[in-house]
């Protein structure tokens, strides 16, 4: 049996400038989830489910792409986590 690779496994670094930008949207949103969790916590002195939901969410959803960009795996991830 013959291994066969798609064209577009050699081309897959370039999705990554397709993908960036709501990265980036969504690492702002984050920030700003970050900033009043903080001072959440800061005040009651507990997490709020919701707030500490999107950070991990958030962060799953970088590893999954790290590992799919560094040739780790071949799943493709959700172009969106929500």
């Amino acid at each position: 049996m013959r291994d066969t690779i798609s064209r577009l496994f050699l081309f897959r670094f370039l999705w990554m400038f397709i993908v960036v930008w709501p990265f980036y949207l969504l690492a702002f949103w984050l920030w700003i989830v970050l900033f009043l969790h903080f001072w959440y916590q800061l005040i009651l002195g507990k997490r709020n489910a919701w707030m500490w939901g999107h950070h991990k969410v958030f962060f799953q959803y970088i590893v999954d792409w790290q590992s799919y960009m560094s040739l780790l795996t071949d799943k493709r991830p959700a172009f969106w986590p929500y």
